[in-house]
């Protein structure tokens, strides 16, 4: 019995923790641009945005986060834009198989945890806008 309590209050420790660190990013959207805020120490960050009518655009950031800016995208058509956000922290996590990779003194006994995230937001006559908040989807039936 006490075994399996510390194992839900380790779970529980490592969720809480996993939740601290997602909360420390936050989308920012304005209506020019997509940035986030925090995430100072992440490295090789990817965003990719895609939307109506094959739009599809990527920003990097080889330290920090990337900044989406409507400036420049291209013609932007009205409607619903996708973005994933993908980066490496700067938390060690310890490999646990040994193989010889091959790299001699070179290898490294850890990798870097991945963070990712993912959203939505709308433009409307090229200004990009929130996502609407209890926004329905297809299927919104009112009875």
């Amino acid at each position: 019995m006490k075994s399996r309590i510390v194992g839900v209050l380790c779970t529980a420790a490592f969720c809480l923790a996993g939740a601290a660190q997602a909360a420390e990013i936050e989308a920012r959207i304005q209506s020019g641009s997509l940035s986030f805020t925090g995430g100072h120490t992440y490295t090789n960050a990817k965003l990719q945005i895609i939307g109506p009518q094959g739009f599809e655009k990527e920003e990097e950031a080889l330290r920090g986060m990337p900044t989406f800016r409507v400036q420049g995208a291209g013609r932007m058509v009205d409607g619903l834009y996708q973005y994933s956000l993908v980066a490496a922290s700067d938390e060690k996590v310890p490999l646990e198989n040994n193989l010889d990779n091959g790299r001699g003194a070179n290898a490294q006994n850890f990798a870097y945890k991945p963070f990712s995230m993912y959203g939505t937001f709308r433009v409307e006559k090229g200004v990009i806008l929130p996502p609407e908040k209890g926004a329905g989807g297809a299927d919104t039936d009112s009875e």
